[in-house]
């Protein structure tokens, strides 16, 4: 399909999603008048979601969700995301491992071999000379730690934020592993143990004084012998460890990011209250900038992002996948127009001085009060009870919203709490990328590559994204999914939700209907439950919504066969709600807008409408009548076959 048909089938699709999820609310706030509490926009015309060109659906959803749910429903959400924290992180943590693993390739037989070797590569047997240090491993510091962590001491503000909470204890896991390069820093030339999950030592690494650190992987028999000296192509014992059981045993000893770093990354992504700390220039900010809109740009898009690197044919080079090209890979990808520019100016002027603009609120201006955030992160870094970690980390971002606005004339606006809370989840992949793209977790990266003859040589953020684009993309596009796996969950409920009321308005109204109202709900619940066959693909997303937004409609029909008639007994017969909410569906179809006023007041047009219908039901339920007449019919009596006059009556509709 041509993208541009594509973009249009999927702008459509939203507005009919969207549309539809703000029907069902219209009908219940208009039956009730709480138009006050969950004022909505004019959905079709200023939610910048729908009209949004890329395919990132996390802001369609979070409009979906505030349409549906009200604004405390956005902070419901941002709540329940930092409680489950601990649940996300072994989630990311498996993300990174299983794409870094395809990255690499797919043979199991890759080694990273041992730092001593051969002067020549054969065997010992074969001639080849031990060698110390044949296959050692000089890894640049800059090229593993892109946003400057290592920068900063573990006991200062910003180390407190971004390093591990846990002091270096050999054999302690989680191991504290940025502590510990940090360490290797501030004591040169003196060689370090890195011990895995498993309990073996899986390479020593030192700080050469200058500029990188030298790694020497250790053996499976805790030496420093490549194959060569165990003579494994001639007959002796592997001694090499394989790369995917030295990523798994790594990353097993280490968490991605604990939860003090997700606070601290939430407000460093939004307004750079980390980097105004640390007096970072604007160069370094506007790369940070670029990134993360190379992080949008990859959540735009949509569709099957596989690059081949499954079910195609396992290289037997380790390197040979990493120059070529894929489908969907741009030359303009990483290009910024003037405007690009422009926004990035703009947004670098703001993290300089740890500001976040609220747009919805005359764009105001507006910073945190630091030295609070920086109490409640020490706070949280002394209590041991994950539970009230969770708690306080919530409490910490609604005192930071609080605190927003100038000391001598604070200011708390409704916009802002909302506003502050769906940029958190807008921005969660981004926040958890920034926290994935740690020393601790390039590391080993850097070590499997260039333990294959592979650079990982990056002078900045923006280096290590076009060098790595690939594996970042799939990082970035699976965090994308677990992120529409948490919204459309939220959405299900509010869909249910507001069904659920409308089915007690209807059940009020009539009577004689229970069995057909109880199979319309429990066939949405079946597919409510349904998955969506591809949370990667913005089509099956958008066309699971609208079938879940699909009520079942009511039986009916023209021509019906006599027989069947018989059945009408069941039909739940006419409802206000339901004909009203048919009305609104053709109005908003005809392009007249049916949403409450901008400042929270009833739509005066909705009420009428809903007030005609009920007026008009209320004349025909109480004067209507129905008049029949009965066509002659053969009968048997007791004298015989006979024929019934013709006959005429009354009734009701209902």
């Amino acid at each position: 399909m041509p993208a541009k048909n594509l973009i249009q089938d999927t702008t459509d699709a939203k507005k009919k999603g969207l549309s539809k999820l703000q029907n069902l609310s219209n009908v219940i706030k208009a039956k009730k008048s709480l138009a006050k509490e969950n004022a909505l926009k004019n959905v079709m015309g200023s939610i910048d979601s729908i009209n949004d060109k890329s395919n990132n659906l996390i802001e369609y959803f979070l409009d979906l969700i505030k349409v549906g749910g009200g604004n405390e429903s956005i902070t419901r959400i941002r709540k329940n995301v930092v409680k489950k924290l601990g649940k996300y992180e072994p989630e990311v943590k498996e993300i990174v491992f299983e794409e870094l693993v395809q990255f690499l390739n797919c043979d199991l037989n890759f080694v990273i071999p041992s730092a001593d070797g051969t002067n020549n590569g054969n065997c010992t047997s074969s001639g080849g000379v031990a060698t110390p240090d044949t296959n050692i491993l000089k890894i640049p510091v800059k090229s593993i730690d892109p946003f400057g962590l290592l920068k900063n001491s573990p006991l200062s503000n910003i180390g407190k934020a971004t390093y591990e909470k846990d002091g270096i204890i050999t054999g302690n896991f989680p191991y504290s592993t940025n502590k510990e390069l940090y360490s290797r820093l501030e004591n040169s030339s003196a060689q370090q143990d890195y011990i895995g999950f498993s309990g073996n030592r899986l390479f020593t690494i030192e700080f050469d004084g200058i500029d990188s650190y030298l790694v020497r992987p250790v053996g499976v028999d805790n030496t420093f012998n490549d194959n060569n000296i165990a003579d494994f192509q001639c007959g002796g014992v592997e001694n090499d460890r394989k790369v995917t059981e030295f990523l798994r045993d790594y990353y097993d000893s280490i968490k991605l990011f604990e939860r003090h770093n997700f606070l601290a990354m939430i407000f460093e992504v939004l307004m750079g209250s980390l980097s105004v700390q640390i007096d970072r220039n604007d160069k370094e900010i506007e790369l940070d900038g670029k990134f993360a809109e190379i992080i949008k740009r990859i959540l735009g898009m949509c569709g099957d992002d596989e690059d081949g690197s499954e079910g195609g044919e396992i290289s037997t080079s380790a390197t040979a996948h990493l120059t070529d090209t894929y489908e969907g890979e741009d030359e303009d990808f990483f290009k910024f127009g003037p405007q690009d520019l422009l926004n990035l100016e703009d947004e670098t002027s703001l993290k300089v001085k740890g500001l976040i603009r609220f747009v919805s609120c005359d764009s105001i201006e507006t910073g945190i009060n630091i030295d609070q955030l920086n109490e409640d992160i020490s706070s949280i870094l002394s209590e041991t009870n994950d539970s009230i970690v969770d708690m306080n980390m919530n409490q910490s971002i609604d005192k930071a919203i609080e605190s927003m606005g100038d000391d001598e004339l604070s200011f708390f606006l409704p916009n802002i709490k909302v506003d502050f809370d769906t940029d958190i989840l807008k921005e969660l992949p981004k926040i958890l990328i920034n926290l994935i793209l740690t020393p601790k977790v390039l590391l080993p990266v850097a070590i499997a590559l260039k333990s294959q003859g592979n650079s990982f040589d990056n002078s900045d953020i923006m280096d290590l994204v076009k060098k790595f684009f690939r594996l970042i993309k799939k990082i970035v596009r699976r965090l994308f999914k677990l992120m529409m796996e948490i919204l459309y969950e939220e959405i299900k409920k509010i869909i249910l939700q507001l069904i659920a009321q409308i089915m007690q308005e209807i059940i009020k109204e009539k009577y004689l209907k229970q069995f057909a109202i109880i199979q319309n709900l429990l066939n949405l619940l079946m597919l409510a439950l349904q998955l969506i066959e591809d949370l990667n693909n913005c089509k099956s997303i958008l066309n699971s919504l609208l079938q879940l937004l699909r009520l079942p409609p009511p039986p009916g029909g023209v021509n019906i066969p006599k027989p069947l008639l018989f059945a009408t007994a069941n039909r739940p017969g006419f409802s206000d709600t339901r004909a009203f909410q048919n009305v609104l569906e053709n109005l908003q179809e005809a392009g007249f807008n049916t949403a409450d006023h901008a400042d929270g007041s009833p739509n005066a047009s909705v009420v009428m409408l809903y007030n005609t219908i009920k007026g008009v039901e209320k004349e025909r339920s109480e004067n209507s009548v129905v008049k029949i007449v009965t066509y002659p019919q053969t009968v048997k009596s007791s004298s015989g076959p006979g024929v019934t006059e013709t006959g005429t009556g009354t009734g009701l509709i209902v």
